[in-house]
């Protein structure tokens, strides 16, 4: 499973100096209705203990002003702690990057291939495994 730059903790995004701008679109906090909706959209929230994950490689850039990169890491530490299965979950933060968005720049190549690489290894695939 992949994960790019995930906004895995709503109840925690929105109190972001970029989240309170998406209010409007998520939800708030300050209401009810708004907690419980934020809460159904909160991977972070549902994880559970004892559960055996697939592997898994979130990704996010150091310098990310959309989602904070404690977001990806927090639910990276989250899923590392409660998996069973033995399967690798893996955090890959780019150094001095921003929001991952598709580009044509080498920085989107190297995602890339670090994804299929990934893919690859965990399906098993020759010339893929460590």
């Amino acid at each position: 499973m992949l994960d790019t730059a995930g906004m895995s903790d709503l109840l925690r995004y929105v109190q972001t100096p970029n989240g309170a701008v998406d209010g409007s679109e998520f939800g708030t906090v300050t209401t009810a209705s708004g907690v419980e909706t934020l809460f159904a959209m909160s991977a972070y929230h549902y994880v559970v203990d004892g559960t055996a994950y697939p592997a898994i490689l979130l990704q996010t850039g150091s310098n990310d002003a959309i989602v904070e990169p404690s977001q990806v890491a927090k639910f990276a530490a989250r899923l590392q702690a409660a998996t069973t299965s033995g399967k690798p979950v893996l955090l890959r933060v780019e150094s001095g990057s921003g929001h991952p968005a598709p580009s044509a720049g080498s920085a989107s190549q190297q995602r890339l291939a670090n994804e299929w690489s990934f893919l690859l290894w965990q399906f098993g695939v020759a010339g893929f495994q460590p």
